[in-house]
């Protein structure tokens, strides 16, 4: 397909419309200037489309592979802090020469990420990275096209919150996904309801890992800290705090509440003077007892009093009579995954768990 005949805003063939009929879309060049402009060749292979989403760390485009005609989004290193683009409208450069060090750092932190995420190329859970690429003095990260949306549209397209079963259903395959990741040494350190993608399938992917961020935090104090307010634990607003799998298991229960309540739990260090976390249940939510001692538990403020494992948070959150067999699934496991480079450890995806959480809750409503 000629690339001058796609819309930047969706990649469906448009002809020569100004207006993209499919989804409105007008070519009127990058929201902001430090974005790549649309229509851009990154790499001689792929055409860069609109910014599906900009941090403090990275833009994200939708993108098209020109070799084998298929959409697919890029993630590009680009810390907002230290960041300009040149007069090229391509080339990421220090905003000083202060800044260079910095720059470079993260810049070998994001192509450590990425080597991470090429561990989990096929995993169900996890958004696949298909390319990594060096160009405009930066890196990027080619990943897989995921159709659907995240967990925060999802809900404001539900009136701000779901019930407990159907968050249940959605944040089991999380948990899925996070126990395999941690088995291989990495922290997400950024889950949320914007990182969190329900497809339009069913299924459940994480995307977007910290690690980068993280690690330009501690190398440069002069940075900001950007951290998303009622989803990250204590630990990470300190710069000696200790970060390991308890500190996912925190967002992920601040995830779990936000989804039931339609509600972002209160910061957790403003909870270390004065802990106001309200229960679900004294909003009327309906959730098994057992199950919201589970979620309070998870977002207990201090790390120590945090589930430690994702399956012990599992095991807990599931409701009480299923818990008790949780631990004999409905069908057996899929094949280990393959692929992997030859420092993975040994990874088995869970993602028979959606069909053990849609047999659990019906065990659980009868």
């Amino acid at each position: 397909m000629k690339p001058e005949l796609l819309c930047m805003g969706c990649m469906v063939r448009k002809g020569t419309a100004a207006v993209c009929p499919q989804c409105g879309y007008f070519d009127r060049g990058p929201e902001n200037p430090q974005q790549l402009p649309p229509r851009t060749i990154l790499g001689g292979k792929y055409l860069i489309g609109r910014a599906l989403g900009q941090g403090g760390f990275g833009i994200t485009y939708l993108a098209w592979d020109l070799a084998e005609n298929k959409k697919l989004a890029i993630k590009e290193y680009f810390p907002m802090q230290i960041s300009t683009r040149s007069q090229d409208h391509l080339t990421v450069s220090p905003i000083s020469a202060k800044s260079r060090q910095d720059l470079d750092y993260g810049l070998t932190k994001f192509v450590e990420e990425g080597k991470a995420l090429s561990r989990f190329k096929d995993h169900p859970g996890v958004v696949s990275m298909l390319a990594f690429l060096n160009a405009n003095g930066t890196a990027y990260i080619v990943m897989a096209y995921v159709e659907g949306r995240d967990l925060k549209e999802y809900l404001k397209q539900h009136d701000g919150k779901i019930p407990f079963d159907a968050a249940l259903k959605i944040l089991l395959l999380v948990m899925a996904a996070l126990e395999d990741v941690h088995a291989a040494g990495i922290v997400h350190r950024d889950i949320s309801p914007d990182n969190i993608y329900v497809e339009d399938n069913g299924g459940v992917k994480i995307l977007d890992f910290g690690a980068t961020r993280y690690a330009l935090g501690e190398q440069s104090r002069s940075l900001s800290v950007v951290l998303k307010p009622g989803y990250a634990p204590e630990e990470q607003y300190r710069s000696r705090g200790k970060q390991g799998p308890w500190t996912d298991i925190y967002a992920l229960g601040a995830t779990f509440y936000r989804a039931i309540t339609g509600r972002v739990p209160p910061e957790s260090p403003d909870r270390l003077a004065e802990d106001d976390l309200m229960p679900p249940s004294t909003m009327g939510i309906e959730i098994p007892p057992n199950s919201e001692a589970a979620l309070l538990k998870s977002l207990a403020v201090k790390a120590e009093h945090r589930f430690q494992t994702v399956a012990e948070f599992r095991e807990a959150m599931l409701p009480k009579p299923v818990a008790q067999i949780a631990h004999r699934p409905v069908v057996p496991p899929p094949p280990p995954l393959s692929d992997y480079d030859d420092t993975a450890q040994a990874l088995s995806p869970r993602s028979y768990l959606h069909l053990h959480s849609a047999f659990s809750l019906v065990l659980w409503r009868q």
